[in-house]
């Protein structure tokens, strides 16, 4: 009886651990507080591409083959929110996150870019807003799926990598714009499980 109880509640565990696991998705208490699913994992609804980039949807991913060099970013534009997303590329992957950033210019000069770099010249490594503040040196999981958590709130940035905490930063210089991902010639990367919860000031 014991056993038949342990596997039972084993089962229940594995249960619970694919579905928390399951790229792409909300679960009951993420719809519940208000996140908001910003790729279905099957197309690219909700997205414009910009300058090139040559993004596609492949094995439930957005895929930037590196082919042309360019960026996509949401249709929607947001302020304060919370954002978790994953992304996969090689070790020296060169890519960027573009926060608060307009549609037309140039996206790291129009909003912020958080780096996905391990080797940036002046020291805005990943983890960093670059050319507004510096997080210490990390690295990434090569070819694997790493976690980005965003939190942008007001003119305060608090960002973690798979789990660790890197930068804790203040700059006010952009208030709104797009979520964003860059697209560099010859670095290929893919994103996925991208979602916002946007806060209420």
């Amino acid at each position: 009886m014991r056993l038949a109880a342990a596997a039972v509640a084993m089962g229940v565990l594995a249960g619970l651990a694919h579905a928390q696991d399951r790229p792409n998705g909300l679960t009951g208490k993420e719809k519940s507080e208000g996140w908001i699913l910003l790729f279905d994992g099957k197309s690219l609804n909700g997205w414009e591409p910009h300058a090139g980039g040559d993004f596609k949807v492949e094995n439930g991913a957005i895929s930037c083959p590196g082919t042309t060099a360019g960026w996509i970013g949401t249709s929607q534009t947001f302020s304060n929110y919370v954002l978790k997303l994953e992304f996969r590329g090689a070790a020296k992957v060169n890519s960027g996150v573009f926060l608060r950033s307009e549609k037309e210019g140039q996206p790291h000069i129009t909003g912020y870019e958080l780096q996905i770099w391990d080797y940036q010249p002046a020291g805005y490594n990943t983890g960093s807003l670059v050319g507004s503040a510096k997080a210490p040196e990390t690295k990434i999981l090569a070819d694997q799926w790493n976690r980005y958590e965003i939190t942008a709130e007001g003119d305060r940035f608090v960002i973690a990598l798979n789990g660790k905490p890197l930068l804790d930063a203040r700059d006010s210089k952009h208030a709104a714009g797009v979520i964003g991902f860059q697209c560099q010639k010859d670095n290929p990367i893919q994103f996925r499980s991208i979602k916002v919860r946007p806060i209420k000031k």
